[in-house]
């Protein structure tokens, strides 16, 4: 059954580009352990779609374009299955095979997927699928391949990160070998599995009494190392939504690096602050808790749809500070527009290249043009967010990508061409002080554990 719904879920996302919600739809009902099969089988085709499609078109001699849809998915489930999990080599075709046969009638279509399974799980046995990646005789492209990502985002971050890229290929004997060894420990941080993260809701329970009724129900638990109020959860297979406290709003499902982002703002009560892009809250109620509702919190967005979940999240997890705008301030400030406020946080719409270790569908779906276009967006937010801050007041502009565009190149702008001021970081974490650069900082998983952010900071 698991198979079954694997090759339906990764059939529609090729349709659709749509993945967690197909995802989500299918994985109700299921039991907490097949949940987690099929979650790991899903995202894990995703994620190194470009490595088995590799190694599937070397092994059968076919183009996997070539493939019908359910066969294509069919043979990159097999191939995932003996590359990356200790499942027997008999469950994992026999599981699959059977669930190709509800969409595939003919025996040939068939056999050749068993064959070609066959085929990929003797070279496993035999420890010789590095020398089907050897084919490929261009080394940086055989990294690409291997960790599944496009050669041209792969080329920008090398570009873009070559002293980090330097520090991680350190033991290497030469600059191009270090780029090398650099280059794949950077790619490869992007797809280890991100770690669940939950943000206490002080508004509603202590961390003292959280970590009690995680420990009585068993779930194991650690503390991030310098950012308080984070708990990541340790035990596997774990069913988010049976969490206890999920339904009491005990808790939000939070990386670290997003919460920076409002304790970077440093928000205090009494203070009027705009939440801009707001939906569906998360960083709005971590206004909320860190002010213990009394600041005056305006939290805005142009989606009705995501308007909808932030106001029942305003209300499942405790925030009554709130007030909701639905405005698009690239056009016009509606009500906003003779208000001035203390703080104000851009958490832009962005690439989301940061976050592929969470959504590896992100690795497919960009495009040189789509960043040029959100790099529109993301000046035209902070040039008209600048009337609405105070004198003396703070902003922090925060992304979840590794492109300079919507980062460095951005901030350049505002601070030549928008009137803004470099802000600094009074409350920095200790561990994170080395990264400032200026009025900015870049957080990376395999540096800081947390996802791709970078944050600006401004003053007027």
């Amino acid at each position: 059954m698991v198979r079954e719904k694997a090759i339906k879920i990764l059939c529609l996302y090729e349709k659709t580009g749509e993945l967690k919600n197909i995802l989500d739809k299918f994985s109700k009902r299921l039991k907490s352990n097949e949940k987690a099969l099929l979650r790991e089988l899903v995202l894990g085709v995703v994620r190194y779609k470009r490595y088995l499609d590799f190694i599937i078109e070397n092994v059968s001699g076919k183009k996997i374009s070539s493939q019908k849809l359910e066969v294509k998915n069919a043979l990159r489930l097999i191939a995932y299955q003996f590359l990356f999990t200790n499942i027997p080599p008999y469950a994992i075709m026999n599981e699959t095979l059977n669930a190709l046969k509800k969409f595939i009638k003919q025996r040939k279509t068939i056999g050749f997927v068993n064959a070609v399974g066959r085929k990929i799980s003797k070279l496993v046995e035999e420890n010789k699928i590095e020398e089907i990646l050897n084919q490929e005789k261009d080394p940086f492209e055989r990294i690409c391949i291997k960790e599944s990502f496009p050669t041209w985002m792969a080329k920008r971050w090398k570009n873009f990160y070559l002293d980090e890229i330097l520090k991680l290929g350190e033991n290497g004997k030469d600059e191009e070998e270090k780029i090398l060894i650099g280059t794949q420990k950077f790619l490869h941080s992007f797809n280890e599995d991100a770690p669940l993260w939950l943000r206490v809701n002080r508004l509603k329970i202590v961390p003292e009494a959280f970590e009690k009724m995680l420990l009585d129900s068993g779930i194991e638990f650690e503390k991030h190392d310098f950012i308080e109020d984070m708990y990541k959860i340790v035990s596997k297979g774990i069913d988010i939504y049976s969490l206890p406290g999920y339904k009491e709003g005990l808790f939000y499902i939070q990386d670290p690096a997003s919460f920076l982002a409002v304790k970077l703002l440093d928000p205090k009560p009494g203070e009027k602050i705009l939440d801009l892009c707001a939906a569906p809250g998360g960083k709005t109620l971590a206004i909320a808790h860190l002010t213990n509702n009394e600041a005056e919190i305006y939290a805005v967005d142009i989606n009705a749809k995501k308007i909808l979940k932030l106001e029942e999240n305003l209300k499942k997890y405790g925030a009554t500070n709130v007030k909701v705008l639905k405005v698009d301030i690239t056009k016009d400030y509606g009500e906003l527009e003779n208000i001035k406020f203390d703080k104000i946080l851009i958490d832009a719409p962005c690439s989301g290249t940061g976050v592929i270790r969470r959504h590896p569908e992100g690795k497919w779906n960009k495009s040189l043009e789509q960043i040029e276009h959100l790099q529109g967006v993301q000046r035209k937010l902070l040039q008209r967010a600048y009337k609405l801050l105070k004198e003396g007041g703070k902003l922090v502009y925060t992304v979840c990508s590794l492109e300079k565009e919507e980062g460095e190149e951005n901030n350049d702008i505002a601070l030549k061409h928008m009137g803004y001021k470099e802000g600094s970081f009074e409350n920095i974490y200790e561990p994170l002080k080395k990264d400032i650069k200026k009025n900015t900082l870049r957080t990376f998983p395999f540096k800081h554990d947390l996802d791709g952010f970078f944050y600006a900071v401004y003053t007027k």
